[in-house]
């Protein structure tokens, strides 16, 4: 122990930093909340380890130029169902979209978002409906239907697996975006809104025995650099994140059933929901949840060297602490109150001199005893809102 370094009476160490809590938990905060569920609850080693350790023994927090705490040098299971994972994979994915988009819709490119969902029903096994979705896929956009689409001038496209779960269960669909070379006229996308809903109804009918709705199959003509390249990436980026932080938190989104992270949310203190989230865990496990047309996302790595570069001027490096003490504040779910602390570090200079006395401290000396360090300090856990 360095007894030097230990908090002095009177020094910002030793106040409450859980009463300059915010109202709204920041994006950050969220996910680690969310993670820290999933750890309970998880039926997956992988999971449970997520973001608990880090490999060198310190783990460094940044800052983007969004103002978002971005924390390196742990241990992760690159999980789409992990909270923290997802969140990571899926903003370097929308960026390459974005990207390869800005280069497909000029001139006279154009694409078309392709909604492809089934009929379901409560007690239906979310593994065989994916197995379904998988398999109408195929059916009726791979050869001969993926033929057709090309005979139109598609280049390249994209899909992405999204989920709900609602009144009639599990609710896994598609969400698929076509790049064509030319501007497509009101009867190319007849034609081909024919052929695919046939193909489509016929695979699902054969599959389930079941009949679609008309909404089961939904196309929308996009064009336009600007307009088109936000359409598509809000729609491939709803998909991707499962609309991570809206739905969580947000109130307001009510309609069309709870999304993954909503049911996580309320899984540790649910049993319903705990059983649920084991049952999406089973189903999607090994899923592909992106997929992409060969050179897509070559298309927006072109300048990879670059946006490399660019990243590292965008991070501010912040604050770098041991590994023990990491633990420690996942332990007692502390993680969250010091992303939050860490993000308005300006806003609130004396809050977040406490925590960096902590971490500063758990740099020189990492054998410090941090259960007693942090309860001495005054630390409390703030509750986040409720969900």
């Amino acid at each position: 122990m360095v007894a030097n370094l230990t908090p002095r009476p009177g020094h910002p160490a030793e106040a409450d930093l859980g009463k300059k809590g915010t109202s709204q938990p920041s994006g950050a905060s969220q996910r680690w909340h969310l993670l820290s569920v999933a750890r309970q609850v998880t039926t997956r080693k992988s999971l449970r380890t997520c973001g608990l350790y880090s490999p060198e023994g310190e783990v460094r927090v940044d800052l983007t130029e969004k103002g978002t705490a971005s924390v390196s040098g742990l241990h992760t299971c690159g999980s789409k169902i992990c909270p923290v994972c997802n969140a990571r994979e899926s903003a370097k994915q929308i960026h390459q979209v974005e990207r390869a988009a800005s280069k497909l819709l000029t001139g006279r490119g154009c694409s078309v978002m392709l909604t492809l969902t089934l009929p379901h029903q409560r007690g239906d096994d979310l593994a065989d409906l994916l197995d379904v979705l998988q398999a109408a896929w195929n059916a009726a956009l791979s050869g001969r239907g993926g033929r057709v689409w090309k005979g139109y001038g598609r280049t390249h496209y994209l899909r992405a697996l999204d989920y709900t779960h609602g009144v009639n269960g599990h609710h896994p669909h598609f969400h698929a975006v076509m790049f064509f070379d030319r501007l497509l006229e009101e009867d190319d996308l007849y034609w081909l809104e024919l052929d695919v809903r046939g193909r489509w109804e016929r695979a699902i009918k054969r599959l389930t025995g079941r009949d679609c709705v008309r909404a089961a199959v939904r196309l929308e003509h996009v064009r336009g650099e600007e307009d088109g390249v936000r359409s598509v990436v809000r729609y491939v980026g709803k998909s991707l994140t499962g609309a991570l932080l809206d739905a969580v938190w947000s109130q307001s989104k009510t309609t069309g059933g709870r999304t993954i992270w909503q049911i996580l949310a309320s899984a540790e203190t649910n049993a319903h929901d705990q059983a649920l989230w084991r049952e999406c865990e089973a189903g999607f496990h090994k899923r592909r949840w992106f997929v992409a047309s060969q050179g897509l996302l070559a298309l927006g790595e072109e300048e990879k060297e670059e946006d490399q570069e660019d990243d590292q001027g965008e991070k501010e490096s912040l604050v770098t602490l041991s590994d023990r003490l990491w633990r420690h504040l996942n332990r007692v779910r502390l993680v969250g109150e010091f992303l939050s602390a860490l993000e308005q570090h300006q806003a609130s200079p004396e809050r977040w001199s406490r925590w960096r006395f902590l971490c500063d401290l758990s740099v020189v000396s990492p054998s410090e005893d941090w259960t007693r360090l942090v309860s001495s300090a005054g630390l409390q856990r703030e509750p986040l809102q409720r969900l």
